[in-house]
């Protein structure tokens, strides 16, 4: 070891909380390395170091890796083993909190050199690949027992495996001498062990017995190794055989656990349920600080595949992290510290993006049946308003639904989720994930009662949507100032001094979801009387050249009353901590331009099969129906036997005796609750809303002219009608709007007065104009097949 020199470096990932300079104190022998920051952090000569910690001061800033302290050894012989993790995991701290994220490696030095830079040449050691286990079979669904063997990539090393979903390790697992045998549902997590291996790779496989699976926990007690609680719930577990037995169900239910993918998470169950750090068990437990590590699969039920990547979990959700709710949603993250960066696979179809920082995996909540026990449940009404989103031309949170595993145990019926966040931004909106602010509100009634929300900044920076708010504040019923948010000078024209803060057409689109839902939680929340804002998401590129644009997001208070009426006005934005989308609606109608912009948009989704026509609406839910239908017999299995635990739940349930009513199932509760939505909002919702709108001002009593054909394809010279109620009707075949910006006729415009020949393809825009007013825009595009 003679003149051979050590260093060891720890990194320490989180943020500076002080507001003011902080002050940090390092022991003997340490040195700092600030991140991050323009003023780099200051130490006296660390040869001048004694024994007393050392301190220096830093500003705040926030970075994945803002500091970094090491230890330089001079004299290896006497500290052969480098760095002990006391060393480099203890340095005294004051003044500021940090998350700590450490890792230590050590390289080999020619020359020592305090206080200067190492001497070149010097290298690190080359990093060892890691030995890998191979599985004899892959991961899936399984009606026949099989051997499992295991192989590692080089000989002479040990493979240990578990099947309680913790880590394999030295020190943790079962050695693998011959064939196992799988003949039930099994996580099987397995390592090799090199001795002197500095990293350990472990692979996990889950094999699901769809036939063992309906037999889970039929007592409704616990499985071995599982808590029989966690917090106040009343802990049930495993399938019901009055589902699983039912003659309605019984010869279809293992076929019903093969109807959609099984997403299967496995993790030690202490990180879940254990007293002290279980994230399921305090699922109020939140932050980066209380992200645990997991592997998560996806298994195809043809077999198809799929994939497993080790990533980061934590508790999804506000309201729904109260305690005596005992099934929560989730949220992983694909980080290099778990292995991956990122996970490469099309978990939201062909048309999505491939590539994923992270995801959500929900469950509903609101109308669900294991909180509370609520009739109403239809478990898809969050995703048919994101679809509805999708379908009026938005990018929006794509989802799909799966069974759920957690090691093995069978947990219900489970949504995939995109997130509105920078990276959602960069594969929808182009650019680059670090140029995007994405605002939402914190708090609410998830909070606590009278709880307080305010705006914040997930990714960017806050300060455009704070100069929005303020435009918005002074009034826009000036042009100027509207043309102003949308980057415009007052004549419509763009003027590249100004950014463009506000996207108008997908403000409108998003407040008519809003409307037609009747969604009572966002972005005003009628639980809060409407003076808070709850559920948005916000978008804009800082390259100023994107407005704001809003997302659905938990949109499950809707599909209820009919005659539920969400189009305001309402208090809440009219300060800045409670500013939201409708608020800035509420402003923006000020504007005439906005206001025919809205008349416009409404005809677009309100008429000839548009999105929000009850044509379209029902078929969009139907989708979602048919793909979870068999799935809701395995939801009634696992949950719909739950009884009480939630203070707000549906109506109070009784059997015909006064006592336990059984289960909520599929072909009673379930089905009901979409036929009351199939059958008596949707046919009349569009009506009441149009009535709703045009109380308020915002859908005219002159009527847009129609086609008597409204686009499609068309033969060679067909000849199109225009017809209104009344007045001139004017229109193009360029795409271009007849009206122009302050109420004038476009030069481009034609008067209608004959058939007009369409012989190529075309975009037909039209409007009637009658005593000085405009109708709203109706448009259609024809195609005509190109010449022979």
């Amino acid at each position: 070891m003679n003149s051979i020199n050590t260093s060891g470096k720890s990194r320490i990932a989180g943020r500076l909380f002080s507001p003011s300079p902080s002050s940090l104190r390092i022991p003997r022998g340490f040195y700092p390395e600030a991140q991050g920051c323009e003023e780099r952090a200051t130490l006296a000569d660390w040869e001048d170091v004694g024994p007393t910690p050392t301190g220096f001061r830093l500003r705040p800033w926030e970075s994945r890796n803002p500091l970094g302290i090491g230890k330089q050894v001079t004299e290896p012989w006497k500290e052969r083993r480098g760095l002990t993790h006391s060393q480099t995991s203890q340095p005294r701290l004051s003044r500021f909190a940090l998350a700590l994220s450490l890792s230590v490696s050590l390289i080999s030095l020619a020359t020592a050199a305090p206080a200067d830079k190492n001497a070149a040449g010097a290298a690190a050691k080359k990093k060892e690949k890691p030995v890998e286990v191979s599985f004899s079979q892959k991961r899936g669904c399984f009606e026949r027992p099989f051997e499992l063997r295991l192989t590692a990539s080089v000989a002479g090393v040990e493979i240990l495996y578990t099947t309680d979903g913790t880590t394999p390790s030295a020190t943790n697992g079962t050695l693998f001498t011959g064939p196992i045998k799988i003949e039930q549902t099994t996580v099987l997590r397995a390592a090799a062990i090199k001795k002197g291996a500095k990293e350990i790779r472990v692979k996990t496989h889950t094999y699901i017995f769809p036939a063992d699976v309906i037999r889970q926990s039929n007592d409704g007690l616990p499985p071995a190794g599982w808590p029989y609680m966690w917090g106040p719930n009343k802990v049930d577990f495993g399938m019901d055989p009055r589902v699983v037995e039912d003659p309605k169900y019984r010869d279809g239910i293992i076929g019903d656990l093969k109807s959609l993918p099984s997403m299967s998470l496995v993790m030690d169950l202490e990180d879940l349920f254990g007293k002290e750090r279980g994230i399921y068990a305090e699922a109020r437990l939140s932050g980066r600080e209380n992200e645990k590590l997991c592997s998560l699969e996806l298994i195809q039920p043809d077999g198809s595949d799929g994939f497993q990547i080790d990533c980061g979990i934590r508790i999804r959700g506000g309201f729904s992290r109260m305690p005596m709710n005992p099934k929560h949603s989730f949220r992983f993250f694909f980080r290099k510290e778990y292995g991956d960066g990122k996970l490469n696979h099309p978990v939201f179809g062909k048309d999505a993006a491939k590539e994923f920082d992270g995801f959500d995996l929900r469950t509903a909540q609101n109308y669900s049946w294991h909180m509370g026990g609520d009739p109403q449940a239809i478990f898809i009404r969050d995703q048919f308003n994101r679809d509805t989103q999708l379908a009026m031309g938005h990018p929006a949170a794509r989802g799909n639904f799966y069974h759920l595993y957690i090691n093995g145990q069978y947990w219900g019926l489970y949504n995939t989720c995109e997130r509105a966040e920078a990276s959602f931004a960069e594969s929808y909106l182009g650019g680059n994930k670090d140029d995007y602010d994405v605002i939402k509100n914190r708090g609410g009634f998830a909070s606590g009662a009278g709880q307080k929300t305010s705006p914040y900044a997930t990714d960017g920076n806050i300060e455009a949507w704070k100069r929005l708010y303020a435009l918005a504040k002074s009034g826009l019923g000036n042009s100027e100032t509207y043309q102003k948010t949308l980057g415009n000078n007052p004549d419509g024209t763009r003027n590249p001094k100004y950014d463009v803060l506000l996207d108008p057409v997908n403000l409108i689109d998003y407040m008519l979801v809003i409307f037609y839902g009747g969604n009572m939680d966002s972005p005003a929340s009628k639980f809060m009387g409407n003076n808070m804002a709850n559920n948005w998401y916000g978008i804009r590129s800082r390259k100023g050249d994107q407005g704001f644009r809003f997302f659905i997001w938990d949109a499950e208070h809707t599909l209820l009353e009919l005659d539920e009426d969400r189009t305001g006005p309402f208090p809440a934005g009219d300060q800045f901590e409670q500013s939201n989308p409708q608020w800035l609606w509420q402003q923006c109608l000020e504007s005439a331009e906005f206001r025919m912009l809205v008349a416009d948009r409404i005809q677009r989704h309100f008429f000839n099969e548009g999105a929000l026509t009850p044509k379209s609406v029902l078929a969009r839910l139907l989708v979602r129906k048919k793909e979870i239908e068999r799935a809701v017999v395995c939801e009634s299995a696992r949950w719909g036997d739950i009884q009480g635990g939630f203070p707000f739940g549906g109506p109070s349930r009784r059997g015909p005796d006064g006592g336990d009513p059984g289960p909520l199932t599929r072909d009673v509760e379930w089905k009901t609750a979409i036929d009351r939505i199939v059958n008596g909002y949707f046919p009349k919702r569009t009506t009441v809303v149009l009535d709703q709108l045009w109380m308020q001002g915002l859908w005219p009593d002159l009527a847009a002219p129609t086609l008597n054909q409204h686009g499609g394809h068309v033969a060679r010279g067909f000849a199109l009608t225009l017809k209104a109620g009344e007045g001139a009707i004017y229109f193009t075949l360029d795409g271009s709007d007849p009206r122009s910006l302050g109420g004038k006729t476009s030069p481009k415009a034609k008067t209608f007065e004959t058939p007009i020949p369409i012989s190529e393809s075309c975009v037909v825009k039209c409007r009637a104009f009658s005593n000085g007013e405009w109708s709203p825009l109706n448009e259609a595009r024809f195609s005509v097949a190109a010449k022979p």
